[in-house]
Order: structure tokens, then sequence, then C-alpha cells
């Protein structure tokens, strides 16, 4: 049996009204901007390094630095769409300075990325208005997709009315593509091209010829397989959509990870977080007993929800 249907909530903004999924999908038909600059905040200089290679290499403009205060003054004196934040560093720590930046009259969207993740930090940094929060080690495809997702909604800054929520069950978006072990890779990467933005996430969750959860794979599981079939080190995702032959002739089931966690609707949303916190995953398969996929929830959501349920997030719409 199904769990009871509810409106869908992308993020922040509860698709709950015909007014408010206009605005949610007239910001998701829009193309990320021609330039996008993104500040890495992050005191481990090898780890920044290497990332700002590596969005430098998908058309980001990155400008770096080690601490949050360096950060602030770069703010003030540059514009930026998109901050990315580690939580641990000196002199001014991720929080201090994600409460900082909110405070500017235009404060560029911010995601928060640490390898020391907890429910009480995630919590308060979707409370200090954080656009996402994401854990170490994240997958760089994973990462351009939150970044362009965030350059394109940065302007609508709005909360949504939180009733109370308590199980994953109640948490559960039908914006999820069911696609089969048995189908080409093709089609998931058909998907990703052309509907991650309508998608509840950056991972497809793969199922079985009766609808039971067989798997789950990413962006950057493709990338990997194509890479290899090219004797490459790596490709991005850009390169191969832009020459899709790369692509192995392969079933799904041959590329995706079949030893896919899940919950059903009836477990708590803390034991919810807890778990994908532990796992590092951020979005999360919802089935019954025999592992048949209801949907899925995002770690996102279930913060904003445990905010809620502290009495944390005002009730109405904040402009």
């Amino acid at each position: 049996m199904k769990p009871p249907a509810i409106p869908v909530e992308m993020g922040r903004f509860e698709i709950g009204s015909p007014g408010e999924a206009m605005v949610m999908e007239n910001a998701l038909a829009e193309s990320p901007p021609q330039t996008r600059r993104v500040l890495l905040v992050d005191d481990e200089d090898r780890f920044v390094a290497q990332l700002g290679k590596l969005l430098e290499k998908r058309n980001f403009q990155v400008v770096t630095t080690g601490d949050g205060r360096q950060a602030m003054g770069l703010i003030d004196a540059q514009a930026f769409d998109v901050v990315v934040l580690d939580l641990r560093m000196p002199v001014m720590d991720g929080m201090t300075a994600l409460s900082r930046i909110q405070e500017k009259k235009s404060a560029p969207a911010v995601i928060m990325l640490t390898g020391h993740a907890t429910l009480e930090t995630g919590i308060e940094a979707i409370r200090q208005g954080a656009f996402d929060y994401l854990m170490k080690p994240c997958d760089i495809e994973d990462l351009v997709a939150k970044l362009n997702l965030a350059c394109t909604v940065r302007q609508i800054r709005r909360r949504p009315i939180l009733w109370p929520r308590s199980l994953a069950g109640e948490l559960i978006l039908n914006a999820f593509r069911r696609i089969k072990d048995t189908d080409p890779l093709l089609e998931a990467f058909s998907i990703f091209n052309h509907r991650l933005l309508r998608m509840a996430g950056e991972t497809l969750f793969i199922v079985d010829k009766n609808d039971r959860l067989a798997g789950h794979l990413s962006k950057q599981d493709i990338v990997d397989s194509a890479a290899r079939l090219r004797g490459l080190k790596t490709i991005t995702w850009a390169e191969l959509s832009a020459n899709p032959q790369w692509l192995p002739g392969l079933k799904v089931r041959e590329v995706m990870h079949p030893d896919t966690v899940s919950v059903e609707p009836a477990t708590p949303l803390k034991r919810v977080a807890a778990l994908m916190m532990e796992k590092g995953i951020r979005t999360l398969p919802v089935t019954d007993p025999d592992r048949r996929v209801f949907g899925v929830i995002r770690l996102r959501d279930v913060l904003v929800y445990l905010d809620g349920a502290e009495g944390s997030i005002d009730e109405g719409f904040e402009e």
C-alpha cells in the first residue's frame, strides 16, 4: 500500500500550489549564467587547489581562500554566485561565516561541504540559510550539478510553510524516475542530461522487473565507465555529453552499485538523517519490506523538517 500523497517539496520550496509550482518550474527552465563565479573556502590547501582546477575545467570562475574572515573580505569586494564553505577552519569557522554571509543584502548562495558532518550542524546550517549541506567526499559531477542549480535559483529566497512531519513516508518525493537494471546505460545518460534539474537528486535508483530496488547509479559512475572504455584517466560530463559515442554499450546493471541502502515509510526522520550522514548519501529510497520503491527522500528536506520540528522556522513565507 502506498503512503499518503503529499505536495512535492524541492529544497526550500513547497510545491503545493500552482503559483509556487510555476515559480520553480520557470527557475529550473532557465539556463545557468554563462559566467558562474564560485568562492571556495577551505583550509585544506591541496583539496582546494584540486577542486578549483576541476571546477575551472567545467567553466566556473574560481577564487579560493583558507578561512572565513578572508572569505568575508572577498565577498565584500567581489560578486560571487555561490560560496562553497567548509565547516571547520581557523580564524573564523564555517558556521560563523555562513551567518555573516546571510546578513549581506545580496548574499550569494552557500553550499556547506564538510568532512565533519553531524545532524546538529546540518540542521543549524539549513536554519541559517545554507542552500545545501554536502559531505566529503563528493563526486565532482554531483557538485557541479548542485552549483548549477544554486546559480539558477539563488534569486528565489522563500521559506516553505512547514507542517509537522516525523516519518520518512511523510517526505517522499514523487520526482522519482524509475529505470530498470536491464535498460541500456544510454537511457540513464539521457535522463541525467535532460531531466536532472527536475529529478529528486543526483542519483538514479534502479529497480528490477518486479519494481524492487536493485541498485543506484550516479553521473560519476557513467563518466568513469566511459573513461575506462577509452583508456583515459578522467573525462568530464561535458566532454561525454559532447561525445556520446564514448558511452559504453552496457546495461545499467553492469555499471550500477547493487548495495543500495533504503528505509521504510515508518522510519523516524532523526534516524533517517543519522543514516544518511553515516553513509555519506544525500538521496535515499523509501521502500516496503519487500524493497518495492515508493519514492525517495533528500537529506536537505529531512534537515529542514527536523529544524521546523524544533520550532526554529517561522510559519508563513519570508521575503
